[in-house]
């Protein structure tokens, strides 16, 4: 197995004010396209709007593909003003595969974002974890497993770092365009 587990915490400013920014953050097929290296693969029919399947996906050490599939709940929490991401497992199971350079597995995400008033603009406190067990390709079987485990902490506090980072900069980044777009859509009429 190879462990995968990090957990990060940060805060940002975001460029509006809390009812705003929580409306944004709001919509989960928006904000996924925010998240490096984590795609929304599907979510079931009857809860399209609360459960997700997140896929983490990159190549580690130049050859070895990993990929985990999260389940997620989304849930707001409209009057605390904090949207959390907490893993679920309702959807399809995932079959564990293994070959030479590759892995696949079911994996945990969970997320926890507040919003909190500072002035026109919003401070988000947010939380992002990320956690699988996946088994070791075929070609790493011979690495001690020590030595796998230490590389591959590693590698995951450094790949949930750059999402964290992502996450912030593109979102920031597509909030003027989603912004205008929402103006656009829900015109105010004069009275």
């Amino acid at each position: 197995m190879i462990k995968i587990d990090s957990t990060i915490r940060f805060s940002f400013m975001f460029p509006a004010d809390r009812a705003t920014a929580f409306t944004y953050y709001s919509d989960m097929r928006r904000i996924a396209q925010h998240l490096k290296y984590i795609e929304l693969v599907e979510s079931e029919p009857e809860n399209a709007e609360k459960e997700f399947r997140l896929y983490y996906n990159t190549v580690e050490l130049g050859s070895y593909h990993i990929h985990v599939f999260c389940d997620v709940c989304m849930d707001l929490d409209d009057d605390r003003h904090i949207i959390r991401l907490e893993p679920a497992e309702s959807l399809p199971p995932i079959k564990t595969k293994v070959t030479i350079s590759s892995t696949r597995a079911r994996g945990f995400y969970k997320s926890e974002a507040k919003f909190i008033e500072a002035g026109e603009q919003t401070r988000v406190e947010y939380m992002l974890s990320l956690k699988a067990r996946p088994p070791r390709p075929k070609g790493m079987r011979f690495m001690p497993r020590g030595m796998v485990d230490k590389i591959a902490q590693n590698i995951t506090n450094h790949r949930v770092k750059e999402i964290a980072e992502a996450f912030i900069a593109s979102s920031i980044d597509a909030f003027p365009e989603w912004l205008e777009a929402t103006a656009v859509s829900s015109p105010i009429l004069p009275s």
